[in-house]
């Protein structure tokens, strides 16, 4: 009986030992200047592609990959369906898009202006006519800032890409 008493506590220990080590802690220190060194890189990269990438007066960067079907931009009050992507520059990864939420056409339904969102995504889609997409980065101050988001999915000094497609303005 001794034998099954020594084996329940390895196993137990070796529980404690697996789970306490896929636990641990990144020790990425998120900063004002980790933050301008993606975006620099970011933008290199965008560059390198080819790609001309513009600059708001807020500080946003974006470019338009395609234009839209007319130079009507979207109005406070107008009803409009987008598409989006949100990633994380540096790696990549999805932290977003409208499929995870709208599965039938993924096309997000919604009155600009009147949903409360981080003020660079309401900037990059005023920048959108009908059919047109663009990427845009959005540096911290315009997303979730110093703090991060609230649960702790985007950390502080996180600079974030948005891949929108405004697929129509109803009106």
């Amino acid at each position: 009986m001794a034998p099954i008493k020594y084996i329940a506590k390895f196993m137990f220990l070796t529980g404690v030992i697996i789970i306490s080590s896929c636990l641990k802690k990144d020790d990425t220190e998120f900063t004002q200047e980790r933050e301008n060194l993606i975006i620099s890189k970011y933008i290199d990269s965008l560059i390198e592609k080819g790609l001309d990438v513009e600059t708001t007066e807020s500080g946003m960067f974006y470019t338009i990959i395609k234009e839209g079907e007319d130079n009507i931009k979207v109005q406070p009050g107008d009803s409009i369906g987008i598409n989006y992507v949100g990633s994380f520059p540096e790696s990549g990864i999805i932290f977003d898009a409208s499929d995870y939420h709208y599965e039938e056409d993924g096309l997000w339904k919604y009155t600009y202006k009147s949903v409360d969102l981080i003020a660079g995504f309401d900037e990059a889609v005023g920048l959108l006519s009908k059919g047109s997409e663009g990427m845009f980065l959005i540096p911290s101050g315009l997303a979730y800032g110093s703090k991060g988001s609230w649960d702790g999915s985007i950390p502080p000094y996180s600079p974030l890409v948005f891949k929108i497609k405004l697929v129509e303005i109803y009106r």
